[in-house]
């Protein structure tokens, strides 16, 4: 299937979109091209391959808006570097293309209609067709898989995804200014939130003003999670998509709330009440949950681990009369959950790490 390069239009418009929407610097382009010449060194890579697509959650696709700096929309993209060549986006249609002309890192976006025939022919064009090529096993379908392998036999595909997550890992003072600014974002759409919760308000009205206040502050997008009624209700209240449901007086009312900025994720989850709520439990949940919050932080710092963090938070959990179960919290970024804060999670934290702390405290019978 061949391969539609996009013709640009006058080079003064392209330019004024690259002003408006790439905030990143030259310098930040140019170390992460040097981190993808140094992965290829240190592994013996003829290339590297890297997958996109609008999925939420691991840290699977920070990979692609790491190399490339371009935001997908829908379907997939493909990143291809060598040494051999300029780097390459290919991408299924001409908005996406025009898009990532404006706003990428990379000079030679083209449409493909076929992203795993293009990938090969690339790959021969280039004069590689043997030696080692990186991927990510989890983000390459394997209907390609199984084409690259058979169209392409002399390469040896090899896994990357860990080498480049530790890349990732080391942030810039860009990235950490970009973190900061998304995590104002969500402070501002919870004291957006704040203002609309009460008795008669659905939780879409609750969701689309945390929304609303996130994207007026520069937001790209946004993952929201709500749980409105009674607490303690463990066959209603729990955190899922929003529903028409209507905030009743005495109602608890639990967000997650994660905007993402230029690429980057953070997270805060919140409960809030309204009007009166005796329950005693309750407030006493909330203390021992801000005291674990208090306990964990001490390891959080650079030197330490996610594993030490969440033991502390375990030890003093049980000195309660609660439990701490899972999702303790997770690493944001690129990816909204990164590295999770396990007990194997034993990965020594380094400053620009950003971690979501949100420890679940239930009561012994759950």
């Amino acid at each position: 299937m061949p391969i539609y390069p996009f013709r640009a239009g006058p080079k003064s418009i392209y330019k004024s979109w690259g002003d408006i929407l790439m905030l990143f610097s030259q310098t930040e382009k140019e170390r992460r091209f040097l981190a993808a010449r140094e992965l290829l060194n240190a592994e013996d890579l003829q290339a590297l391959i890297v997958i996109g697509d609008v999925t939420v959650g691991p840290g699977l696709n920070g990979d692609f808006r790491f190399f490339t700096n371009n935001r997908i929309t829908f379907h997939r993209q493909v990143f291809i570097y060598s040494p051999a060549a300029e780097p390459v986006l290919l991408a299924g249609s001409d908005i996406a293309v025009q898009t990532a002309m404006a706003r990428s890192f990379v000079k030679d976006c083209r449409i493909s209609l076929d992203l795993c025939g293009d990938i090969i022919n690339i790959l021969k064009e280039q004069g590689i067709g043997k030696g080692r090529v990186g991927v990510n096993f989890e983000m390459l379908p394997a209907k390609w898989y199984f084409h690259l392998r058979k169209e392409l036999p002399k390469i040896e595909w090899i896994e990357t995804h860990p080498q480049i997550l530790e890349i990732r890992n080391r942030r810039s003072k860009e990235e950490i200014n970009i973190l900061r600014k998304c995590a104002g974002l969500a402070d501002r759409a919870f004291r957006a939130a704040v203002e609309v919760i009460k008795p008669g308000a659905t939780e879409y009205e609750i969701v689309a003003a945390i929304e609303y206040a996130a994207r007026k502050g520069g937001a790209e997008d946004h993952f929201s999670l709500i749980a409105s009624g009674k607490f303690g209700d463990r066959e209603h209240f729990f955190l899922s998509y929003p529903t028409s449901r209507k905030i009743e007086r005495g109602d608890s009312v639990a967000m997650e709330i994660s905007p993402r900025y230029e690429g980057y994720w953070t997270q805060v989850v919140r409960t809030v009440n309204v009007g009166e709520n005796n329950n005693a439990e309750m407030y006493r949940m909330h203390e021992v949950c801000m005291k674990t919050i208090q306990e964990g932080l001490k390891f959080l710092k650079p030197g330490s681990t996610a594993s030490a963090a969440l033991q502390a938070m375990h030890d003093y959990v049980k000195g309660t009369d609660f439990i701490l179960i899972q999702p303790v919290g997770h690493n944001c970024g690129l990816d909204l959950d990164e590295a999770k804060l396990t007990e194997d999670n034993s990965t020594i934290l380094v400053p620009g790490t950003a971690i979501a702390v949100h420890p679940p405290i239930c009561t012994a019978d759950g």
